[in-house]
């Protein structure tokens, strides 16, 4: 079992908002999958992935799930959520993302690609001051690209000031907690992140893997 709620009660609003923060709705065994991975990598036990290491930014680790059961409760409880049918929904991408100290404390907002139909965030270790930062209001055109989308602000823009605009939603969140939103739409970031460690799950109903994970992850629980 993955969550411990039904999240189908949350549908609406995910379809209302673009966004969803839940508290406290993962199982204790996700909880303690999530535990294992914080002290994994804090203790330097679990290799990263140096290809997707981003310099002054963050390191970033691939997640497995643990059993073919667990993957299957994972997709049952987002097809829940997001309405599409369980059997169509594959993982783009599986990347727990630990921030460097030197990661900017306001960076530029972006949005997703477009393999992320649905980005999914468990906070695992989260300092009292990150946040992660939705736009919803900037508009919900879909990135049609198999990359990330920065909003270009220019040099001049003080990103401090930018980040007071109230039309922004602010989450922090624990260990427990499930953000999601529609990531190929809405754009976000995370301020101040230095230290955050989150699980980002990458799920969409298309079909689209283009970092070969989902196949990876259907071979590794075959």
């Amino acid at each position: 079992m993955a969550f411990k709620t039904d999240l189908s009660i949350h549908r609406a609003a995910l379809e209302k908002q673009k966004y969803l923060h839940l508290e406290n709705v993962l199982s204790d065994d996700f909880v303690a999958l999530l535990e294992d991975y914080r002290h994994r990598i804090r203790s330097n036990d679990l290799p990263d992935i140096a290809k997707w290491h981003i310099a002054g930014k963050k390191h970033q680790y691939l997640f497995d799930f643990p059993s073919k059961d667990f993957l299957d409760a994972f997709l049952k409880g987002m097809a829940a959520v997001s309405g599409a049918a369980a059997d169509d929904l594959i993982i783009g991408e599986r990347h727990i993302k630990v921030y460097l100290d030197e990661a900017l404390p306001f960076p530029a907002p972006h949005v997703d690609r477009r393999a992320s139909q649905y980005t999914v965030g468990f906070p695992i270790e989260i300092p009292e001051e990150s946040k992660v930062c939705f736009f919803p209001h900037l508009g919900l055109e879909e990135n049609p690209q198999e990359s990330a989308q920065f909003m270009d602000l220019g040099d001049q823009v003080d990103m401090k000031a930018f980040y007071d605009d109230p039309q922004i939603i602010k989450a922090r969140g624990k260990v427990g907690d499930m953000i999601v939103f529609y990531g190929s739409r809405v754009y976000h970031e995370r301020i101040h992140p230095a230290g955050s460690m989150i699980l980002y799950t990458k799920v969409n109903a298309i079909g689209s893997d283009p970092l070969g994970e989902n196949k990876s992850l259907q071979e590794a629980l075959a």
